[in-house]
């Protein structure tokens, strides 16, 4: 395969990624309608902390299985997304 080839399949990769980041905040949104109708805080810092331990986890794991992602990386991918994903909840 050439480069033409592996950026064909980063651009689908980032199609998907899109689209399920979509969806993530689609969900995020009627958590936020639940929030609301509870009186609950948009931010909840141990839900949070709870995920980016979990995910820092199964980063660990992949980077150590040959993932070229360290988990700290993607721990702050994933803060970003839900940073983002936040501002959809309010």
């Amino acid at each position: 395969m050439d480069i033409n080839d592996w950026r064909a399949k980063i651009d689908g990769l980032t199609d998907e990624l899109i689209a399920l980041l979509n969806k993530r905040a689609s969900y995020a949104e009627e958590i936020g309608k639940i929030k609301k109708r509870q009186g609950l805080p948009v931010f909840d810092a141990s839900r949070e902390q709870g995920v980016l331990d979990a995910v820092a986890e199964k980063a660990r794991l992949a980077h150590e299985s040959g993932a070229p992602l360290t988990p700290d990386s993607i721990k702050r991918i994933f803060g970003v997304i839900m940073e983002e994903t936040r501002k959809v909840e309010e």
